[in-house]
């Protein structure tokens, strides 16, 4: 009896220290929210980068094929300057409109972890 009672001390005092509490548990679970809605922002700007350079790309290739043709490669220019303008304002769209809806799903993530650790 001597042996056991010194065991079964240490064992209730380790076994509390092992559990996480719910504090412990929404701040991980938050921590986890954060880092994927960091890592959709960082896809996010990513994606608009690739789109606007293929804008940009598409465009000199199209203003140097019109560059030989005098009056009709004037309003070729300005229309493909137009056309990589509204091609970056979509994609500057989209991108906004991925960061809203990841933000808001965070938002929500972190509404249900609250939840749960009252």
């Amino acid at each position: 009896m001597k042996l056991l009672f010194p065991i079964l001390l240490g064992a209730a005092l380790v076994l509390p220290a092992q559990i996480p509490t719910k504090a412990d548990l929404k701040g991980k679970a938050d921590a986890a929210v954060d880092k994927g809605k960091a890592k959709a922002d960082d896809k996010a700007e990513q994606t608009k980068a690739k789109a606007d350079t293929k804008a940009e790309g598409a465009k000199a290739k199209a203003d140097a094929k019109a560059g030989g043709v005098p009056v009709a490669g004037d309003k070729v220019k300005a229309a493909t300057a137009k056309g990589e303008g509204a091609a970056k304002a979509g994609t500057g769209k989209a991108k906004g409109k991925t960061k809203a809806g990841t933000g808001k799903g965070a938002a929500k993530a972190k509404a249900v972890t609250e939840k749960v650790a009252q």
